[in-house]
């Protein structure tokens, strides 16, 4: 319904563009006419400066038509890999550390909103937007938020379950808490009202009530503390950043079909699916230049690859695809490409993540074949920020 609802909004978009367009030839003004796409010019070296100024001036109406990117000098037709190229390099560049606009939580790989944080609100409106625009524009992303953002985006609000999925020790530490038998909770735990938080290296305590420090987590008010602390954590601490990331999401994707979704679901609209089908993967996978189906090299790899465990081939998926995670619907709209090249069996092979596209030497043996690939995918960088 999402995917109709976009398509539907994108024809009147471009409808309206082409109607505007007739009427600026009839008045002989075609200076003015208006492009049927939301088009962005942008440099590789200056890619969030650009990509704001490029939305900046596009109009709610212009973002709802189909995305193309131009990188500045390039050549390159979006047939779709360009776009898929400028969400994974913008929000990789959004979303580096340098900035503090998010918080890394190792112990579950994810990010959430930092409590203090240095550049401008518009930041954040921008990756609201590129979000949006991923969605709108059907093109998976490799984003690491929990289930409580999308849960926010819909209006629901996260609980102590979303705590431990994005700091499992705090979560369990509150959760033990409200499990502790005894009476002597004062004395065993030794809390009040307040939080510890760091920020660029200095530990600060924040109130979760007004006169939070001078009041002492007792059996009868520690549900109340755990609630307040959650909710600083999803609501109190993120209001202004998360305000601006949500306006520049909804003036995409808003609209009475999101109201229908569920926060998993919706989750899986941006940033894929795990429902894997490995054997899907290979029966849609496309083949160039001396490679088929039945090429002995083809099937070393096939053999190689579904003999690897889960985690290596999700691995493969990211290196690939730029996401460990496949489309929501499903694996065969990944269709992914494999090619040869006339490399000697030494290089490793490479992937054009932005197309898919798999650069396959001809190797000779299986044992080479799955040396070379797993020194690839060890070498991997990625455009995750984790």
């Amino acid at each position: 319904m999402l995917q109709t609802d976009a398509e539907l909004q994108m024809q009147v978009a471009v409808n309206g563009a082409n109607l505007q367009n007739v009427f600026m030839l009839l008045t002989l003004e075609p200076l003015l006419a208006r492009s049927p796409f939301l088009v962005l010019h942008v440099r590789r070296n200056n890619l969030v400066g650009d990509a704001l100024r490029e939305l900046s001036i596009h109009s709610d109406i212009d973002l709802k038509k189909p995305l193309k990117v131009i990188f500045d000098g390039e050549e390159a037709v979006d047939a779709g890999g360009v776009t898929k190229e400028f969400f994974l390099l913008l929000l990789k560049e959004l979303l580096n550390p340098i900035y503090g606009m998010f918080t890394y939580y190792q112990d579950s790989n994810l990010l959430w909103f930092s409590d203090t944080c240095f550049v401008e609100h518009n930041w954040f409106h921008l990756i609201g937007i590129t979000c949006g625009l991923a969605i709108y524009n059907s093109t998976v992303v490799d984003l690491h938020f929990p289930l409580a953002l999308y849960k926010k985006l819909l209006n629901v609000k996260p609980g102590l379950e979303d705590l431990k999925e994005l700091s499992p020790t705090e979560g369990r530490s509150l959760q033990e808490l409200l499990d502790y038998p005894g009476e002597d909770i004062e004395e065993t735990f030794c809390l009040n009202f307040t939080i510890c938080r760091e920020s660029y290296g200095v530990i600060e305590q924040k109130k979760l009530i007004p006169g939070g420090d001078k009041v002492t987590v007792c059996k009868d008010n520690r549900q109340e503390f755990v609630d307040a602390y959650v909710n600083y954590i999803f609501q109190i601490s993120v209001h202004e950043w998360y305000t601006a990331f949500s306006s520049g999401f909804l003036k995409v994707c808003g609209g009475k079909v999101l109201e229908l979704f569920q926060p998993s679901e919706l989750r899986a609209m941006m940033v894929g699916s795990s429902n894997y089908n490995w054997e899907e993967l290979e029966e849609t996978a496309i083949y160039k230049g001396d490679y088929s189906a039945t090429h002995p090299t083809v099937k070393l790899f096939w053999e190689t690859f579904h003999e690897f465990p889960l985690e290596k081939k999700k691995k493969f998926l990211l290196f690939l695809t730029g996401s460990d995670r496949i489309p929501i619907y499903g694996m065969a709209s990944l269709q992914i490409v494999i090619q040869s090249t006339a490399s000697g069996e030494e290089y490793l092979p490479v992937a054009h993540t932005c197309y898919n596209l798999l650069d396959l030497p001809k190797y000779s043996s299986k044992e080479i074949l799955s040396a070379r690939l797993t020194q690839a995918l060890d070498n991997y960088e990625g455009f995750s920020l984790a």
